[in-house]
């Protein structure tokens, strides 16, 4: 195993976190995601729509959990990579980790969203998203305002949404959370590789349900 991952006390965790509860908890993030992609449609363009998706999870939010963890860690304890930086509690150091944790956040979703967007569309001839009657758009899959918005709520959850809702997964006895890791975890994984496959192999995007105001 790698510094990032170690056995402890018959667990395997990733820095200081077990994974079997970063796991859970990057399922709970994926919930967040639908809903905060379908309150922004919501005040858009007055759509509620299933994103995609049969279930109200989408899996890209899990993911993204993991790589800010893995990269960057929290607000309060931020590192790059396995080394953490800018240390302290006076307001300098807090005010220069959360400069560093949004700029950092911010490219990695500018260009993420590029090239994510751009692949799709490659691939499967699909536009995802389209930004492009938003002000400040580089392309039609990304703009300063969004990409903005983004980060700072990356950082909201990272910070102290993150550290409490680890807390109450830790109140979970291991067998249930083991239980909950694989049956909701599969679902979440089989609903979002149907939605991969029939995307990039049968040009289609599922859509399930949608409601326009």
């Amino acid at each position: 195993m790698n510094k990032a991952f170690v056995k402890r006390d018959g667990t395997i965790k990733l820095y200081d976190i077990d994974i079997s509860e970063l796991w859970l908890a990057s399922l709970v993030y994926a919930h967040i995601g639908w809903w905060v992609e379908n309150l922004f449609r919501l005040s858009s363009k007055h759509i509620l729509d299933s994103r995609n998706q049969i279930l109200p999870f989408l899996f890209c939010y899990s993911i993204a959990l993991w790589a800010m963890y893995f990269m960057l860690g929290t607000t309060h304890k931020t590192r790059f990579f396995s080394k953490e930086i800018i240390s302290g509690k006076d307001a300098a150091a807090v005010a220069l980790r959360n400069i560093y944790y949004f700029t950092v956040t911010f490219l990695f979703v500018f260009f993420g969203e590029i090239v994510v967007g751009s692949l799709f569309e490659k691939i499967s001839g699909i536009q995802l998203w389209n930004y492009n009657g938003i002000p400040l758009h580089v392309t039609q899959y990304t703009s300063v305002p969004t990409c903005a918005a983004i980060s700072f709520g990356v950082m909201v959850m990272m910070g102290n949404l993150f550290e409490g809702l680890m807390k109450l997964i830790k109140i979970i006895p291991k067998s249930v959370l083991i239980k909950t890791d694989w049956v909701l975890g599969a679902l979440v994984v089989a609903d979002w590789i149907y939605m991969m496959v029939s995307i990039n192999v049968f040009k289609k995007a599922p859509a399930y349900w949608s409601i326009q105001f």
